[in-house]
């Protein structure tokens, strides 16, 4: 199993050196924390919000100044770069590509729950070789570059459980939308994740899910709706630390770091142990949805 850093010799990426990987990273530190000095005096205290696709799908005044702040700071350190983000899309050019999410948990956000972030991944050739999420009003920032995992600057690892029924499962399923999609198999899914597991979480950002694996805080995360700016960094910190990250799409798997964080559902683990419950839930609603939409 890798280690964090600190603790292993730097993992290597064929086309972007160790010394790159790292100055990715601080790029992105520096980024999020101008980000989060943003965000953190204005959350908890009253915002406009508004509904981008229903009722459950939100966004604030504050995700929009979020990513535009991300923008600015990423290009003027990295002008040779694309950005992909959740409010702006896609734009500009260059061998970077950067994945932002300006805050991943909006609907915690707007409440005024803690657990949401700013999430933020370098990728190089389509492989992720940097990656920070930043939960300020959790007081943490998870940081990965090529040569490990940190949070606030210490290493940090996965943990290993070596049954489902003894593991923590963060996810944010069943929502609406999965509902709509999957039907009442989405609270039939849902039963057999408790039944497995010892304990399951909804906790609503995808990109905090992944970190809290990738750094032995859970065991296992999933989410069948989901977008590269929420997973790409915590995709990264996973993998990063031995775990697994299977992206899914039609019922059908992806493991390759190039292209599994674009799919559009995913589970991770913290490491090799299989968790069959929770493969065969992804894999078998997302293979149904596909089947049915070809009928």
């Amino acid at each position: 199993m890798a280690h964090a850093r600190g603790r292993r010799a730097a993992v290597t990426h064929p086309a972007v050196p160790v010394e790159e990987s790292v100055r990715l990273r601080e790029v992105a530190e520096r980024a999020a924390a101008r980000s989060t000095a943003y965000l953190l005096p204005v959350f908890r205290r009253p915002m406009a919000v508004e509904h981008k696709g229903g009722p459950h799908d939100l966004v604030t005044e504050h995700d929009l100044e979020s990513e535009r702040i991300l923008r600015e700071e990423l290009l003027a350190a990295e002008p040779d770069s694309v950005v992909v983000g959740e409010e702006g899309g896609r734009t500009g050019t260059g061998r970077v590509t950067w994945h932002v999410d300006p805050i991943d948990g909006t609907v915690n956000f707007s409440h005024g729950l803690a657990f949401w972030c700013v999430s933020i991944a370098a990728a190089v050739d389509g492989e992720v070789v940097a990656g920070v999420v930043a939960a300020p009003a959790l007081g943490e920032v998870y940081a990965a570059d090529l040569t490990g995992v940190t949070v606030n600057g210490a290493p940090a690892v996965p943990r290993r459980v070596e049954r489902e029924i003894d593991g923590l499962v963060l996810g944010t399923f069943p929502r609406m939308l999965d509902l709509e999609v999957f039907g009442d198999e989405a609270l039939s899914a849902s039963g057999r994740l408790v039944r497995a597991y010892g304990s399951v979480r909804t906790l609503g950002s995808g990109a905090l899910g992944l970190a809290h694996v990738a750094t032995g805080r859970a065991d296992a995360t999933f989410d069948l709706h989901t977008n590269s700016w929420d997973v790409a960094a915590g995709a990264f910190m996973v993998r990063l630390g031995g775990g697994r990250y299977v992206g899914c799409e039609d019922g059908l798997v992806d493991e390759d770091p190039r292209t599994s964080y674009g799919r559009p559902a995913y589970w991770a683990t913290a490491s090799d142990v299989e968790h069959p419950t929770l493969a065969t839930l992804v894999t078998d609603l997302t293979g149904g949805r596909a089947a049915a939409e070809r009928c």
